[in-house]
C-alpha cells in the first residue's frame, strides 16, 4: 500500500509498504478523505508540537473516513462496505479519567498522527473496531472526515455551556474555529463575533451564522460596540497565537470565560496577568473532544450543521506537500484542504 511519511520538516516521503493485519476485535479501514489539521501542520512545518517531537519517519493526518475492508475475529457490528467515520484516539479504557469518562485526557493515549502513533496518510489502517462509528449514508466522505474538527467545536461549546443570550466571540475562523460557530448556532447561541485576519474566512463565518465578523486589529472596537462595553460572556481562543491569548482576556467581561483550544507553536499561553486577574477570568482548557463524533454526525445528518462549507479543496495523496503548504498560507479560501487517499 501507499504510505506517506514525514521525515523532517516538510519532508514527505512516499513509501510502499505491507497492508496492516487486523487483530482481535478490530477492522482494516480503507482511507477515503482525510483533512490537513492544525496540529499535522505543526509536525509538517517545524516537526513538533510542543515537547512532542517527530524522532523518526511517521504517517500524519487524522481526520479521516473510511470504508470497512475487512474485520478481525470477534468483531459482529461491522461490515465490509460499511461506510465509517474514525475515533482517532485509543483510550485505555482502564485507567480513572476513562472509568469516569473523561477519555480524551487519558494519560499517554494513543492518538493518529502523533509520534509514535503512525496516522491515516496511507491506504489501509488496523485500528479497534469499537472506535470505528457508523455514519449515515447521506453523508459523503469529505463530510465525513470533518466530523473530527465538528466533533472538537461541539466539546468546546459542551465546556463552555453557553446560554443563548451570551456574547461569544471566537478568535480564529479555520476549521476549528468555524466548527465551534456551527456547534454554537446549533445549541441556539444568537450573538457570536467571529475574528480572522483572512477576508475570505470572515465571509464564510458570516454565511455559517456569525452575527458579525472582525479582524483581530478591530475585534478590540467591535466587541465593545457589540456588549455596549461590558464584554464578551465567553471568549474561545483557537488559533494558538501569543496576540490572540493576550487579546482573548481583554475581550471577556469581568467574571467572563476563556476556551482556550488553540496550539500554540512555542508551548507556552501569554496571558496578560492584570487583565485575566482583575476580571477574575475563568480559563477553560480543551483537550480534543469526548463522545460528541455521533451527535456531529447526526446534527449533519439533520442540516443542523454544514460539514460540507469546511471541507474546501482536494488533493491526492502524492500532493500532500502542496496541500500542506496551501494549508499554511492560508490562501484561495481554504478552510480544510482534503487528501483523496482513495477514491
Amino acid at each position: 500500500m501507499r504510505s506517506l511519511r514525514l521525515h523532517a520538516p516538510r519532508d514527505l516521503r512516499m513509501h510502499d509498504e505491507p497492508v496492516p493485519e487486523p487483530g482481535p476485535d478490530d477492522a482494516l479501514i480503507r482511507i477515503k478523505s482525510v483533512g490537513i489539521c492544525a496540529s499535522d501542520l505543526h509536525y509538517y512545518r517545524d516537526g513538533k508540537i510542543g515537547s512532542t517531537v517527530v524522532t523518526s519517519p511517521i504517517v500524519l493526518g487524522h481526520e479521516a473516513s473510511g470504508v470497512i475492508e475487512s474485520v478481525g475475529e470477534g468483531v459482529a457490528n461491522l461490515n465490509p462496505g460499511d461506510p465509517i467515520a474514525i475515533e482517532p484516539a485509543k483510550p485505555c479504557m482502564e485507567c480513572e479519567w476513562c472509568k469516569s469518562g473523561h477519555f480524551n485526557v487519558c494519560p499517554g493515549i494513543p492518538f493518529f498522527g502523533t509520534p509514535p502513533v503512525d496516522g491515516c496518510f496511507r491506504e489501509f489502517v488496523a485500528w479497534p473496531a469499537r472506535l470505528c462509528l457508523e455514519v449515515p449514508e447521506s453523508l459523503s466522505f469529505d463530510e465525513i472526515a470533518m466530523l473530527e474538527p465538528l466533533a472538537i467545536g461541539l466539546y468546546a461549546s459542551e465546556l463552555a455551556e453557553p446560554k443563548s443570550d451570551d456574547a461569544v466571540a471566537i478568535l480564529g475562523a479555520g476549521g476549528i474555529g468555524l466548527s465551534i460557530l456551527e456547534a454554537l448556532n446549533a445549541a441556539g447561541v444568537k450573538r457570536v463575533i467571529v475574528s480572522d485576519p483572512v477576508e475570505a474566512r470572515r465571509l464564510v463565518a458570516l454565511k455559517l451564522g456569525a452575527s458579525e465578523a472582525a479582524t483581530p486589529s478591530s475585534a478590540d472596537a467591535v466587541v465593545e460596540r457589540f456588549t455596549g462595553g461590558r464584554g464578551c460572556d465567553i471568549v474561545i481562543e483557537c488559533t494558538g497565537e501569543d496576540e490572540a491569548v493576550r487579546q482573548s482576556a481583554r475581550l471577556a467581561r469581568v467574571l467572563g470565560k476563556l476556551v482556550i483550544v488553540g496550539i500554540p507553536a512555542s508551548d507556552v499561553y501569554p496571558f496578560d496577568a492584570s487583565v485575566a486577574r482583575r476580571k477574575q477570568l475563568n480559563a477553560i482548557f480543551v483537550r480534543r473532544s469526548n463522545l460528541t463524533t455521533e451527535k456531529a454526525a447526526e446534527l449533519v445528518a439533520e442540516g443542523k450543521i454544514d460539514a460540507a462549507s469546511l471541507a474546501t479543496h482536494r488533493f491526492p495523496l502524492h500532493e500532500t506537500a502542496d496541500a500542506m503548504e496551501l494549508a499554511l498560507a492560508k490562501t484561495d479560501g481554504v478552510i480544510r484542504a482534503i487528501i483523496t487517499v482513495s477514491e
